[in-house]
């Protein structure tokens, strides 16, 4: 190699060396190969070398282990610890393979051997040494700044944009902590919901900017107000929730009036002759340790805020402890839904799901029911969860109501349970499976999603039903008909079981047409390696078909009813 690729800026080399002899023998030999020569300064202990690197910037240390006040590799690590952007070449007399491999580890560019190479090799080894280093440390700067970048893009993925505050993702996250720790450790967990009064007229009359304006200075207030504990997110257009951690209800009343105090005292300014009052309707009730959604807390919360708004707005509605088992049971809408809202009054039968050819039980499904002077099914008090905004709650409490009932099954019997796909979205997988795996294995559970209940696409379905699988928890599409949305999902969600809906079972016996679609239907499951349970098997003479027709597995009223 020529000398000219020797060439550097007259590198500033600290020689860390106790034998003196040795250290001007590597300074002329040095100084001989490098053009420019090198700057090379020598210090004979760590002591010194440590005040070298304090007082001046070094593009490299060439460092013996073995010092007067020193020795081994931790000389390199208290060298190391002053020095971090710093290359650092060790040259010692300590020929251990050992050594050198910890050395490198620890962040030493290189490991070499007195009097086993000559300058000319040490030259372009300390050349590359400097080189190497440099390169990592850009590499350092630009791996920090992505991932400053990233925790940016993060917290911009959990914020609103407008506010600052937790988005409903963020506030998704945040509630998933407060309801672990809540059934962790006890305590009391409180919701408070506001609505900004008259946001749609103030919109409407003097436009979207001054509505904005109005929202900034909202959750300045309630920022304001607010405990370091607490949590603040705004999940709709003038709806903030706040959550408030080891609570008493005696506190979240003092806050919320605090904050509906700050809130009505605050006067926008439009122009010089125009200003603007604006209030705050508000609803405060606690969080059972179950709820683990924002729509649950929506569902809640919400009734207390209508009341507010109802009575006249600028004013706080709560529940009052004790409220909900006060309730007088009957059959109106009022008390379903509040009895919906508690959770407490849910249970679970089951179905029985057989092999068609031997009509042994493999396993059950589990249907949920509400108590209330009578038995309610589940398109009854469906249908009413729908129109009081707490679908995804009551689903909640259905799923929670079936897992319990499954624990009393034999290990090897299969536990087929029903969610909406909004809560399977809505829900964290982790807190999904924990609630499976408290009482049973995952793999012995099917989750079963209704394809008439997949709205828009089912690709949004995609990520949670595969993070499940590999849980080991089983994926069932339920009442599948023959049309083209069915397919659909069918191929993008590539489930475990087909269900197929108990509309095109009944009467297969004398129907040529449904048994013509659900022969094509085995021929998609097979090729999607998929089990078919056929649901609604009435009579003996539509099982004698399906078990003609290749189908394995069934249930319905003539196997055995929901009990």
């Amino acid at each position: 190699m020529d000398q000219e690729k020797f060439t550097q800026p007259g590198w500033k080399v600290l020689l860390v060396e106790d034998e003196q002899d040795f250290a001007e023998i590597m300074k002329i030999r040095l100084s001989k190969e490098a053009n420019p020569p090198l700057d090379i300064t020598w210090v004979p202990t760590l002591r010194q070398a440590l005040e070298a690197i304090a007082e001046t910037g070094w593009d490299l240390i060439l460092l013996d282990l073995m010092l007067p006040d020193s020795s081994g590799i931790q000389t390199f690590v208290s060298l190391r610890a002053q020095a971090r952007h710093t290359p650092i070449v060790i040259m010692s007399g300590l020929d251990s393979d050992t050594l050198a491999i910890d050395a490198v580890r620890k962040g030493a560019e290189d490991y070499l051997i007195k009097g086993e190479i000559n300058s000319r090799l040490l030259l372009r080894i300390l050349h590359h040494a400097i080189d190497r280093h440099r390169i990592k440390e850009k590499l350092a700067s630009v791996t920090g700044r992505l991932r400053e970048s990233n925790l940016r893009l993060e917290k911009m993925a959990l914020l609103d944009p407008l506010t600052e505050l937790y988005n409903r993702r963020g506030l998704q996250q945040v509630l998933r902590r407060e309801t672990q720790v809540l059934t962790r450790e006890g305590g009391r967990l409180m919701v408070l919901i506001l609505d900004i009064d008259d946001l749609k007229r103030i919109n409407d009359t003097l436009g979207h900017p001054v509505g904005d304006l109005l929202l900034k200075e909202t959750a300045k207030k309630i920022r304001d107000s607010v405990r370091i504990s607490d949590h603040v997110a705004r999940i709709g257009g003038d709806e903030f929730i706040l959550l408030l951690p080891k609570t008493p209800l005696k506190e979240g009343l003092q806050l919320a009036e605090r904050l509906r105090f700050a809130i009505s005292n605050t006067t926008i300014v439009i122009s010089d002759k125009e200003s603007l009052r604006i209030t705050a309707s508000f609803g405060l009730s606690s969080v059972p340790s179950h709820v683990t959604s924002v729509d649950d807390l929506l569902a809640i919360s919400d009734p207390f805020l209508r009341q507010s708004k109802k009575e006249g707005k600028n004013r706080i509605s709560y529940q009052t402890p004790g409220e909900a088992e006060e309730l007088i049971l009957g059959a109106d809408a009022g008390h379903m839904t509040e009895l919906m809202r508690r959770g407490t009054d849910f249970f679970a039968v089951k179905q029985p799901i057989l092999r068609l050819d031997n009509l042994s039980i493999i396993g059950y499904e589990f249907l949920s029911r509400l108590q209330n002077s009578g038995v309610h099914t589940p398109d009854e008090f469906f249908r009413l969860a729908m129109e009081n905004n707490m679908l995804t709650l009551v689903d909640h409490h259905c799923f929670r109501s079936c897992v319990s009932a499954s624990a009393s099954l034999p290990p090897a019997m299969h536990r087929h349970i029903n969610l909406f796909p909004a809560t399977i979205i809505d829900l964290a997988v982790e807190d999904l499976v924990q609630k499976l795996v408290t009482n049973c294995p995952a793999q012995s559970y099917c989750l079963e999603i209704s394809e008439q209940q997949i709205l828009g696409e089912p690709s949004h379905l995609i990520g949670p039903v595969e993070e499940l699988k590999r849980y080991g928890i089983s994926i069932a599409v339920d009442d599948v008909g023959f049309g083209n949305t069915c397919l659909e999902s069918l191929i993008l969600l590539e489930p475990d079981v087909i269900k197929l809906d108990k509309k095109y079972i009944r009467g297969i016996a004398q129907d040529l047409h449904i048994e013509r679609s659900l022969r094509r239907t085995l021929k998609i499951a097979a090729d999607l390696n998929a089990e078919v349970i056929a649901e609604g098997i009435e009579t003996l003479e539509d099982l004698d078909k399906l078990k003609e027709l290749g189908v394995k597995y069934g249930q319905g009223f003539y196997l055995g009813m929901p009990a």
